[in-house]
């Protein structure tokens, strides 16, 4: 696979066939919202947010933000961050094709700290793009888990932006399941979803340690909230977080 992935060709090859599967997906699912009103007003609003989902729901994460192409709602453009690997080039052509920016980088693994993999600059470029009034989407418990523990960046980037949080949970009735940490999910089409979003303040500029870990945990609360909400108009039982 990673020599297939030096091609550009075929990395371009399968960018436009997920892409162009998960549109498929998206128009085909007859889909259930609630929360629409709190999040069209921070549309209207057009200022800085921070969107966050899990990491599981990665591939429904592009058909909960208005994009130019599908929907006729206009809400603010939209960074997805990934990695500098081949991978993330593939990820980057696929947000392409959704109209999303990317921006390159992540985060060091803990067994090697040292190994530079533009996560400080990744971050510099995000606090630049969300401040322009822009949105950051995020999947706060990645890239490595553990699942469904919201990790503090999320807030962080919030707090130095001034941005609202915007925790969206999505399901669809229809899917494959992954034996991977974070138990990914993949959309089938043809079959029920559901979208649920929840609009959270800005982390205010001045919260200490022990507010941020407060503001943390009640994050972490309502993600897995609209999250199993989603489920459940979906015809899914809820699963425990952990």
């Amino acid at each position: 696979m990673k020599s297939l992935l030096d091609s550009v060709l075929f990395r371009r090859l399968i960018a436009s066939s997920v892409s162009g599967y998960l549109k498929f997906c998206y128009a085909t699912t007859r889909w259930t919202y609630e929360g629409r009103a709190e999040v069209e007003r921070v549309w209207a609003e057009g200022g800085p947010v921070i969107l966050m989902f899990w990491h599981e729901r990665l591939h429904l994460g592009h058909a909960g933000w208005p994009y130019p192409g599908l929907a006729k709602d206009r809400a603010q453009p939209v960074a997805v961050l990934t990695s500098l690997n081949k991978f993330g080039d593939v990820i980057e052509l696929i947000n392409s094709y959704f109209e999303h920016h990317t921006i390159r980088g992540s985060t060091a693994k803990k067994s090697d700290p040292a190994k530079n993999k533009g996560g400080a600059q990744a971050f510099r470029d995000l606090l630049r793009w969300v401040r322009k009034g822009a949105c950051a989407a995020t999947t706060p418990d990645g890239p490595r888990g553990p699942r469904r523990y919201l990790q503090e960046g999320s807030l962080k980037l919030s707090q130095m932006c001034d941005a609202k949080l915007v925790c969206l949970g999505q399901a669809t009735h229809n899917h494959l399941r992954f034996n991977s940490w974070d138990r990914m999910r993949l959309p089938l089409p043809f079959g029920k979803g559901a979208m649920v979003w929840r609009v959270l303040p800005a982390v205010p500029k001045d919260a200490g340690e022990a507010e941020l870990e407060r503001l943390r945990r009640e994050a972490e609360a309502a993600l897995n909230a609209v999250t199993d909400r989603a489920d459940a108009l979906a015809g899914l039982t809820p699963e425990p977080a952990a």
